[in-house]
């Protein structure tokens, strides 16, 4: 007489190791999602400085402006908590030009941006980073062009 062997079914053995692996793996998913978020972010920031940077180069607006300017930049880009007291832009050459518009030539002008990272944040799950802002800085130098008179007069000799 043959013996059969009996297969014993391990069904619920996958329910256990989902029921282990599962939380892990969704901590791990939502670290990789707020960072991700940072990095994004942290890009924004950048683009912000940078063309606020740009404007206060140009020299054709004022302080206030070129500040509303980013603080809207970073708004129209999804940074909703963003204010204009979270931006900063001074002329390191001079501070009594301070003043994109009243600027000298290759007068330096810095941009600071400081974004608290609560302000960013997608998800309530404990910050897995010890940074609490994002911040960018950029330097950029007047581009106003120097004044210059053209003698319109023909000479005759």
């Amino acid at each position: 007489m043959m013996m059969r062997k009996q297969h014993r079914t391990r069904s619920a053995t996958a329910a256990v190791e989902l029921a282990v692996c599962l939380p892990m793996l969704l901590i791990v998913l939502a670290g990789i999602w707020e960072v991700g978020r940072m990095v994004q972010v942290q890009n924004v920031v950048w683009a912000a400085a940078r063309e606020g940077g740009r404007q206060a180069a140009a020299g054709l607006t004022s302080n206030a402006t070129v500040v509303q300017f980013m603080a809207d930049y970073l708004n129209a880009n999804g940074l909703t908590g963003v204010t204009t007291s979270m931006i900063t832009l001074k002329n390191v050459t001079s501070s009594a030009r301070a003043n994109p518009t009243a600027a000298n030539q290759l007068d330096q002008f810095q941009v600071n941006i400081t974004v608290p990272y609560s302000t960013i944040q997608w998800s309530t799950i404990a910050q897995i980073t010890p940074t609490t802002t994002l911040t960018a800085s950029t330097t950029w130098y007047s581009l106003l062009d120097t004044p210059c008179t053209i003698n319109t007069t023909i000479p005759t000799n």
